[in-house]
C-alpha cells in the first residue's frame, strides 16, 4: 500500500510539473498585467503571451454586490509596440443582472493600457477608478 501511495504521489507531481511547463504552449510570456478595482475591491491579473494569447482574470462585484461577474483574459495585441497594449476578455455572469457584455476589449472603452511596469490609476470601465499595471516580462 505504501508503494502504491508513493507511486501515485510521484505521478501527481510529475503531471503537475508537466502541466506548468506546457501551459504556455512554448510561447514566451511577453507581459504580465494586474487590475485592482478601487471601488468594491476586485483584484486580479495574468500573463500575456508572445503569440497573442492571454491567461488570468478576476471576479468583479458591481452594483454594491448585487451582480458578480467572472472576467477571463483571452487575447491581447500591441497598440504601440512596447508602449501600450489592448487586452480582451470573456465574461461569465455569476450572480445578479447582466452588467457586462459576453466579451470585450479595453480598446472598446477607449483604454489602451500603457506598458509602464508600475501601477497607474485609470478610469474604471466597471465603476469609479482602478489601478492597472502592465509589465514587460524578463
Amino acid at each position: 500500500m505504501r508503494k502504491l501511495v508513493a507511486l501515485f504521489t510521484a505521478l501527481v507531481l510529475i503531471a503537475s510539473f508537466s502541466r506548468v511547463a506546457l501551459a504556455g504552449e512554448n510561447a514566451p510570456v511577453q507581459y504580465t498585467f494586474t487590475f485592482t478595482d478601487l471601488g468594491q475591491g476586485a483584484h486580479g491579473g495574468g500573463r500575456l503571451y508572445a503569440d497573442g494569447r492571454a491567461e488570468g482574470g478576476l471576479t468583479l462585484a458591481v452594483l454594491d454586490g448585487q451582480a458578480i461577474v467572472r472576467v477571463e483574459a483571452t487575447s491581447w495585441s500591441a497598440v504601440v509596440p512596447g508602449e501600450a497594449v489592448d487586452i480582451c476578455f470573456e465574461t461569465q455572469q455569476i450572480k445578479g443582472p447582466p452588467v457586462l457584455p459576453p466579451s470585450f476589449c479595453f480598446s472598446q472603452v477607449g483604454l489602451p493600457l500603457p506598458v509602464t511596469g508600475t501601477a497607474i490609476i485609470i478610469s474604471n470601465p466597471f465603476g469609479d477608478l482602478a489601478l492597472i499595471r502592465v509589465t514587460p516580462a524578463n
